[in-house]
């Protein structure tokens, strides 16, 4: 018998069985499907969940255990591994993926979480896996011998005995990705598609060709794009949709997607299967930086399903400068003219950035008139990037704490674990109190623009030739005069930052075991999706009372902005009902006279003036599936404020439509069948939810 036949290898890219992310493990499927085309013999199984994984740890004792770390995964991955130590102490331990490399943020904590380990990989994984395990069978599966051909093993790096790497040669990266098999062709990922909550993932090319400081592909060795043939692609998609529950997004994680001329034709794949199959309905990626008008194309091709997303980071030029960063000329352009909602990312606090240029930045944006949706991520400092680098070498004033990375906790083999991330907290232009002004800024940008909610106002600002932005500065340089319980919803969300902020990862530990049950039951964590979801969820009366209050002010010397507004509110509170009320069984549909036909000016000829469409019409508010829900299963649905003996396990997929509780409105003239209803319900009925 050979020393393969019999070999078991577990590949593992960790999630806490109490988390949502249930997204299928691309990276070691990769790993895992090279390996059996290479060394077919052997036995390799991919799993996610960590109660999965503990359970195949008890019953097969795999000989290899390869795992794939990264920022959200580190620790549990390190308890995995130790307790897969600890019921078979001759388990072959290797590491690898973006958090694995020679270049840590701390060198310290980096030698206590991996010195256990036999083998660790930096940069691509499949090509030095198989090798590292055609050597290891080679020496009879004694790791000691594997370590001395340290020079055979590309890519692979150990820790010997006085806390130094030895590392083996730089291997040229895999140039043609179609030598590499599909998981989901082999049947390696058939029981993540079966169980029906597993979020596909495609990757269609590899590498990025940008060098931003902050991003730890934006080395040199991640420079060059290989590429899948679209065949190829087209294959993966045909599997996947033939097996997918329709209600799942797809993530592509090319890291710029629709750049390149072969994302035209994968497209129009898509759009295919999604008449045939009803999916994919909802794509997320990250969206190229050049190439606009093919991207639009692509946007077309796709209708709404596209969820466009612009990673500007700032719109500032200074701090694009420092991090090496050039966004797509005439972008904000670009985005006005599109017919759906885009996500321009931003990070918070970069060098060079301050309070104003930060605000102008999102003010300018949003006075494009664009449909958007911010996404502010706070600055990280990750492993392997010039600004970790920096940091090291004082090139900038970047000051780190730890904080618990969003909800990433739960107990592991007996031991409480979390996840932490290393917060660039203030800079040499951005004080820590500034940073935490604007990111009060931003909770109230997530919170008036967050599913759209108030498109309408947006629109009535816009016809009367009044910016945007008006109304969030309004509101964000009044906020000591907010109803109370506004004023607590802000405090509340710095509070619940500031106080998990700390010098070290080991503080953060401390705190959380403190706080086991509060982040287990969703009464801690998740913050910006929290507070935000508050002003709509608990206090939605309160909150437009406010708007309004200030869209008053704004418009005060405008004769016929009162009765206007007036209109407006009511028309909100109908169209969101159920947000101001306690669920009930009545009031399935709701019949009100209007003076101005405010749907007909939506639908029709947003950036004409209200007043002319003075009439009266009447709309009937039509409960959804969706917009019947009580608060507290809107709640629950994003895994808040649980009871003790509950436990968050919808499928999170339902979390993107639960919270769309906006109403289906007709009207009742003859002019028009048409229904107003949010792309978000409308997908959601459409595929069954």
């Amino acid at each position: 018998m050979s020393h393969s036949s019999n070999l078991e290898v577990l590949l593992i890219d960790p999630g806490f069985a109490e988390a949502a992310d249930t997204t299928v493990p691309l990276s070691v499927g990769l790993i895992g499907s090279y390996l059996k085309k290479q060394i077919p013999e052997i036995n390799v199984t991919v799993l996610k969940k960590s109660t999965d994984i503990l359970s195949f740890l008890d019953n097969k004792k795999p000989d290899v255990l390869g795992i794939c770390n990264y920022l959200w995964n580190t620790n549990l991955a390190n308890r995995l591994s130790h307790y897969a130590r600890e019921i078979n102490p001759k388990t072959y331990i290797v590491f690898g993926g973006p958090e694995v490399n020679q270049k840590p943020v701390d060198k310290k904590i980096f030698f206590q979480k991996y010195s256990h380990a036999d083998m660790l990989i930096e940069g691509e994984g499949e090509l030095a896996f198989m090798q590292l395990i055609k050597i290891y069978l080679e020496e009879g599966r004694d790791s000691k011998k594997v370590r001395l051909r340290i020079n055979e093993l590309g890519n692979c790096f150990y820790i010997n005995e006085q806390h130094q790497f030895v590392s083996g040669p730089r291997l040229s990266r895999i140039k043609h990705l179609n030598d590499v098999p599909s998981p989901y062709l082999t049947g390696l990922f058939d029981h993540f598609l079966e169980d029906d909550i597993y979020q596909p993932l495609l990757q269609t090319n590899r590498g990025c060709p940008y060098k931003c400081t902050f991003c730890n592909e934006g080395s040199d060795y991640y420079n060059r794009i290989n590429y899948r043939s679209v065949d190829y692609v087209k294959r993966e998609l045909n599997y996947i949709a033939e097996r997918v529950n329709p209600s799942l997004s797809m993530e592509i994680v090319d890291s710029n997607w629709g750049m390149y001329k072969q994302d035209v034709e994968i497209a129009l794949h898509m759009r295919k299967l999604q008449d045939k199959y009803n999916w994919p309905m909802r794509i997320t990626c990250s969206t190229g930086k050049s190439q606009l008008p093919r991207i639009k194309k692509i946007i077309k091709i796709l209708g709404n399903a596209h969820e466009m997303t612009n990673a500007m980071q700032s719109r500032n030029n200074d701090v694009l400068d420092a991090i090496k960063r050039k966004n797509a000329n005439n972008l904000e352009e670009f985005m006005k003219g599109l017919d759906l909602t885009t996500r321009p990312e931003f990070i918070l606090p970069l060098p060079q950035e301050t309070k104003k240029t930060f605000m102008d930045g999102l003010n300018g944006l949003l006075d494009t008139k664009a449909r958007l949706r911010f996404t502010v991520y706070p600055a990280l400092l990750l492993s392997n990037t010039e600004m970790n680098s920096d940091v090291k070498n004082k090139k900038q004033d970047l000051q780190v704490k730890y904080r618990q990375h969003q909800n990433l906790v739960g107990w592991v083999a007996g031991e409480l674990v979390c996840e932490t991330e290393s917060n660039i907290y203030s800079t040499d232009t951005m004080n820590e109190k500034d940073v935490m002004q604007v990111r009060k800024y931003v909770i109230l940008m997530e919170a008036l623009l967050r599913e759209e909610p108030l498109n309408e106002i947006f629109y009535y600002l816009d016809s009367k030739g009044i910016k945007r932005s008006a109304l969030p500065m309004s509101l964000y340089n009044n906020i000591d005069t907010a109803p109370s319980e506004i004023q607590k919803c802000f405090n509340q969300y710095i509070n619940s930052i500031t106080s998990e902020c700390f010098v070290t990862e080991k503080e953060v530990f401390e705190y959380m075991r403190k706080h086991d049950d509060d982040y287990k039951y969703g009464r801690k964590g998740g913050d910006l999706l929290r507070y935000a979801q508050k002003f709509w969820i608990d206090h939605f009366d309160a909150t437009m009372e406010w708007i309004f209050q200030h869209l008053n002010i704004i418009f005060t010397n405008i004769k016929e902005a009162k009765e206007e507004l007036n209109a407006l509110h009511q028309f909100l509170i109908l169209l969101h009902y159920e947000r101001s009320r306690v669920y009930s069984a009545g009031k399935l549909s709701i019949e009100k006279k209007f003076d101005y036909d405010i749907l007909r000016w939506m639908e029709d000829a947003p950036n004409k003036k209200l007043s002319e469409f003075k009439k009266v019409v009447t709309y009937y508010f039509k409960e959804t599936k969706f917009s019947k829900l009580p608060r507290e299963e809107i709640w629950n649905s994003f895994g808040f404020n649980l009871s003790s003996k509950e436990k968050y396990n919808k499928q999170w997929s339902k979390r993107l439509w639960i919270s769309r509780t906006q109403r289906r409105i007709s009207r009742g003239d003859k002019d028009s069948s048409k229904q107003r209803i949010t792309r978000a319900t409308f997908i959601a009925e459409k595929i069954g939810l």
